[in-house]
């Protein structure tokens, strides 16, 4: 079964909802309006801090740039000798005059073949021959991939540069003399495993002047070749060029020390403590206007409720009287009627207009019999039961005098009966008991039971969430049940034996 809530008061909470979304709404705004000036000053306050931290970090990344420009040259330094060396070689070879191819592979083969050489001269390759018979196979691959580079740098005097292979990358120079078919061009080209090793160790020693700082060097293809340190943060990348065109430095170098925590928490803390103490104040506010609001529309509500059945009975019987203006007997009988109906309403009206006692304050108890007040109610309201169709039967179990809360009784009885009366008229049965010290309340009404024999349609009475408040504020209980058919209502609320101390 679903709580009682969802069941019996689904506009009171649709309004509560609404009231908490409304007044959180209010809340945002007020605080979005205190915190603009609040955020202006901080946002003035954080430029003033950070003003210097700014200038400190354009320095650190000034002399990063520069000492990647240092690592930089010194790797290509290392590079340009090596290949310096090679080509001089080269160039020794190719001057001879008996030989050269030979003293050229002579050279080659003293490189372990991580060399690359070719000499062109117009369209025409004077080296390697084009002999397939006179290269290498493991060469041949190499040297096309090289004949492609140089094939498409094909303007300037001095091209470099590096391109992969399935054993290595490589790195190329090229010289030219002259153009088109008078042009002669010559090329080598050194294996990466040739050239790392020289220039991680130039770098590795270089690095020994920078303790502290952290340094990576990629190759065009996003390789690390060389790495000193972790930077945790990220690097500052700067591109070389030269030998190690294309090729990156990335580097971390101390960092500038910002403010500390402890400087922006003085400067903050003030102003966040302000903002909260604002804003708590305003919720304050809201809330107590919206309890108040709530307070004023529950009360509305309840009395309007706890009014229209004692006023459909004084209407009734006022009605009966006209009628019955020559039966002295029923004349007194309706006038006693109605002179219940004005004291409950009087005694209502200082409950909850005058603020004598609400449903959630300590219950009153006095001293009376549950049941002939239960069966002096029912007689109260048979001719209103029975002009809706209902005939109600009265059983007690609970004999003798009682100490409880005769009002909450009263007003729990004839809610129920008033529910029962509105959504099941037919038969009613009311049954008062006592026991372990709580007084019990039923009424069972008979109407459909639901689909299938399962659980009784409920009604949707907001009688049914007075009786509730009412019980619990009595230290008893409310529950609805089906009973096949109908609905059974039971309310408990706390009774004392006459005698025994409250």
């Amino acid at each position: 079964m679903k709580s009682f809530l969802e069941k019996f008061s689904p506009r009171a909470t649709g309004h509560r909802s609404g009231s908490w979304s409304e007044s959180w709404a209010a809340t945002a705004r007020q605080a979005l309006l205190y915190a603009l000036p609040l955020g202006f000053v901080a946002l003035l306050a954080a430029q003033w801090l950070d003003a210097d931290y700014l200038a400190l970090r354009e320095n650190s990344r000034r002399r990063e740039k520069a000492a990647a420009e240092t690592m930089g040259v010194t790797a290509a330094g290392e590079v340009s000798t090596l290949a310096a060396f090679a080509r001089a070689n080269v160039d020794r070879a190719a001057a001879e005059g008996l030989d050269p191819p030979n003293a050229l592979w002579r050279v080659i083969s003293g490189y372990d073949q991580q060399l690359l050489v070719l000499i062109r001269a117009g369209d025409h390759t004077l080296f390697p021959p084009e002999d397939p018979l006179a290269a290498p196979k493991m060469w041949e691959e190499k040297l096309r991939t090289l004949i492609g580079v140089a094939s498409l740098l094909r303007d300037g005097d001095f091209v470099n540069g590096w391109f992969p292979d399935a054993a290595g990358e490589y790195y190329f120079e090229c010289l030219r003399v002259g153009a088109e078919q008078t042009r002669k061009e010559s090329c080598i080209a050194l294996n990466a495993r040739f050239i790392f090793p020289e220039v991680i160790a130039a770098l590795t020693k270089r690095a020994e002047k920078f303790p502290g700082w952290a340094f990576r060097l990629r190759d065009p293809f996003g390789l690390t070749i060389w790495q000193v340190g972790v930077a945790p943060e990220g690097y500052e990348s700067f591109l070389m060029n030269g030998a190690l065109r294309g090729w990156a430095v990335d580097i971390v170098g101390p960092r500038a020390s910002g403010h500390s925590v402890f400087e922006r928490l003085a400067l903050a803390a003030p102003l966040a403590m302000v903002w909260l103490l604002l804003v708590y104040q305003a919720r304050r506010a809201d809330k107590a206007r919206l309890s108040e609001a709530a307070a004023r529309a529950a009360l509305a509500t309840r009395l309007s409720h706890d009014l229209r059945t004692p006023l459909a009975n004084l209407k009734l019987y006022a009605e009966l009287i006209s009628r019955k203006a020559g039966d002295v007997a029923g004349l007194d009988r309706y006038c006693a009627v109605l002179t219940e109906e004005i004291d409950r309403l009087d005694a209502l009206a200082g409950e909850t207009i005058f603020g004598d006692r609400s449903a959630a304050q300590a219950p009153k108890l006095v001293a009376a019999d549950p049941c002939d007040l239960a069966r002096r109610v029912v007689a109260r309201y048979e001719r209103l039961l029975s002009a809706s169709n209902c005939q109600c039967e009265t059983h007690c179990a609970a004999a003798g005098l009682l100490r409880f809360d005769a009002s909450a009784f009263e007003r729990i009885l004839i809610n129920l009966l008033d529910n029962a009366r509105k959504y099941a008229p037919g038969r009613i049965d009311v049954e008062v008991s006592w026991r372990d010290g709580l007084l019990m309340i039923e009424v069972r009404d008979h109407g459909a039971a639901g689909a299938g024999g399962g659980e009784a349609k409920p009604s949707h009475g907001l009688g049914l969430s007075i009786v509730q408040d009412l019980a619990r504020a009595n230290g008893g209980s409310f529950s609805l049940s089906g009973a096949d058919p109908g609905l059974r209502a039971r309310a408990a609320i706390r009774a004392l034996a006459e005698g025994e101390p409250g």
